[in-house]
C-alpha cells in the first residue's frame, strides 16, 4: 500500500510575497538548507518524464503491495537484489524519495526553483506528510496553485517560499504529471530571472 497521512488540504499563500531575489547562481548553489537537498538544475522535460514514468510503475506495484510502506519495501528489494541497479534507478529520481521526485522534476523543468522534498514515508523521514518546497516566479505560480488544487495538493507559503503538500504521494505524482501535460504553458511564459 502507499502511507496516507491526515493533514487538511488548504491554500494560504500571497503572489506579492513570493520571493523574487533569487539568482541562477544562489539556485544553482542551494539557497536554502533542507536535509542535504540537492538542487537539481535545468532537467528537460524529458528528463521529468522519465522520472515520472519509473515513478509510475513503482507506485503501482507499491498500491498492489500489502506492505505498510509499498514503496519502501519495493526499494528495500531492488538494494539487497543489486545495488548498482538500485543506484541506477535511484539517478533517474536525482536521489529524491520515490513519489516527490516527478514533481519535483517536473516543477525545476517548468523552471521554477525547488529546495526541498520528502515523501514522508513511515520510517526515516522528516516530514510529517508529503511535502515539496519551491519558489515559483509569479506567472508561474499561478498554473502551479491551478494544477495543485485539481491535483489535490495544498499550498503553503513561508519567507516567500511555498511548501506544497499532499495527503499522499499519488497526489503529487499527478501534479507532476499535470505539469508535464501542461509543459508547452511554461515553455510560453517568459524565462525567470
Amino acid at each position: 500500500m502507499i502511507p496516507e497521512f491526515d493533514v487538511e488540504i488548504s491554500y494560504d499563500y500571497e503572489l506579492a510575497d513570493l520571493r523574487t531575489n533569487l539568482t541562477a547562481e544562489a539556485v544553482a548553489t542551494g539557497f536554502v538548507d533542507h536535509h542535504d537537498y540537492q538542487c537539481l538544475g535545468l532537467p528537460s522535460w524529458e528528463e521529468a518524464a522519465e522520472c515520472l514514468d519509473r515513478e509510475a510503475e513503482i507506485l503501482k506495484r507499491a498500491a498492489c503491495s500489502n506492505a505498510r510502506d509499498g514503496i519502501e519495501e519495493f526499494l528495500n528489494v531492488v538494494e539487497e537484489e543489486d545495488d548498482v541497479e538500485f543506484a541506477e534507478l535511484m539517478s533517474v529520481f536525482h536521489w529524491n524519495d520515490v513519489g516527490v521526485a516527478g514533481v519535483s522534476l517536473a516543477l525545476s523543468a517548468a523552471r521554477t526553483a525547488t529546495f526541498y522534498s520528502c515523501s514522508s514515508g513511515l520510517a526515516n523521514h522528516h516530514a510529517e506528510y508529503p511535502t515539496v518546497g519551491v519558489v515559483p516566479d509569479a506567472e508561474r505560480a499561478v498554473r502551479v496553485v491551478e494544477l495543485a488544487r485539481r491535483s489535490g495538493c495544498g499550498v503553503g507559503q513561508l519567507w516567500g517560499r511555498w511548501y506544497l503538500y499532499a495527503k499522499s504521494v499519488t497526489a503529487f505524482h499527478t501534479l507532476g504529471q499535470s505539469i508535464l501535460e501542461h509543459r508547452e504553458a511554461f515553455d510560453a511564459l517568459p524565462q525567470p530571472t
